[in-house]
C-alpha cells in the first residue's frame, strides 16, 4: 500500500492599496497519518473555520478526545474542523465501519449552527446508523449514506443508508436553512427509493443518477427521483439549492 500525506491549504486573496493586487497564503497545513490519506471535500463557516472531509487508512490520523469515533478501521471517512488560523485542530472524528467508506467519493456541507452533513458510499454493513433513520439496512455491495454530526463532532445526530439492492453511491450534498439535506449520486438499484409524483420513478438501465431530499430528522425521504436514460448516468460533480 502506498504511503501519502494530505496537504490542506486555505487561500485568501487580498487587494493592496497600491500599487497592484497580490495574493497571500493564509495558512497551509498537513493533515493525516503514516498511511494513505486523501482530501475529499472542504467547507468554511461564517466564522472562518475550515471543515475537511478525508478518506484515510491511517490509524494514526489525528482525532480528538471527545470525537464520535477515534478508530480508523480500514478506509474510513474522517471529518476535521480547523480554527480560522489553521493552527488548531478543534475536533476530528472518524466516520465508518469495518470495510471501505467514502469511496469512490464523498462530500460534506455545514449548516449555520456548525453541524456537519456527510454523503458518500460504504461497503460496511456495520456503518453506524441511528434509531429512527430512514433506512438502517445495508443491501448492495456499495450503499449510499447520509450522516449528520453535531457541532462538537462528538455525536451522530442521525445517520441513514440511502439505496436499494444494487450499488448506490453518494457524491454531493447540500443543506437548506431548515436543515433538510439534498443528495445526488448514482445508482444501479431498480428499487432505489423514489417518491410519489417524482420526475422519474423508473430505473432506466445501467447506472442512473438520482436526486433525493431527506427531512431535517433524517427519518423520512421527502422526495427521491431517478435522472437518466438507457446508458450510464451519474450525479457526479455537484448540486446546488436555491
Amino acid at each position: 500500500m502506498r504511503s501519502a500525506s494530505l496537504a490542506v491549504a486555505a487561500v485568501a486573496f487580498a487587494v493592496l492599496a497600491a500599487p497592484a493586487q497580490a495574493s497571500s497564503l493564509e495558512f497551509g497545513t498537513y493533515l493525516g497519518g503514516r498511511d494513505f490519506d486523501s482530501g475529499q471535500d472542504v467547507a468554511v463557516d461564517a466564522a472562518g473555520h475550515t471543515y475537511v472531509l478525508s478518506y484515510s487508512e491511517s490509524r494514526g490520523f489525528p482525532t480528538t478526545a471527545k470525537a464520535f469515533d477515534r478508530r480508523i478501521d480500514g478506509f474510513d471517512a474522517v471529518v476535521s474542523k480547523l480554527d480560522p488560523s489553521g493552527s488548531e485542530l478543534i475536533w476530528s472524528t472518524a466516520l465508518g465501519g469495518s470495510d471501505g467508506d467514502c469511496a469512490p467519493g464523498c462530500a460534506l456541507a455545514v449548516d449555520d449552527s456548525g453541524a456537519v452533513y456527510v454523503a458518500g458510499s460504504t461497503r460496511s454493513a456495520d456503518f453506524p446508523t441511528t434509531p429512527g433513520a430512514f433506512d438502517t439496512t445495508h443491501e448492495g455491495e456499495f450503499e449510499a449514506f447520509v450522516a449528520k454530526l453535531d457541532p462538537s463532532g462528538g455525536a451522530l445526530v442521525y445517520s441513514t443508508f440511502l439505496g436499494g439492492a444494487g450499488n448506490d453511491l453518494g457524491f454531493s450534498i447540500a443543506v437548506d436553512d431548515a436543515g433538510a439535506a439534498y443528495v445526488a449520486g448514482g445508482t444501479r438499484s431498480a428499487d432505489f427509493p423514489t417518491s410519489s409524483g417524482a420526475f422519474d420513478t423508473s430505473h432506466n438501465g445501467g447506472n442512473d443518477a438520482y436526486v433525493a431530499k431527506l427531512d431535517p430528522s433524517g427519518g423520512a425521504l421527502l422526495y427521491g427521483t431517478f435522472l437518466g436514460g438507457g446508458a450510464d448516468d451519474d450525479g457526479f460533480g455537484g448540486l446546488a439549492i436555491d
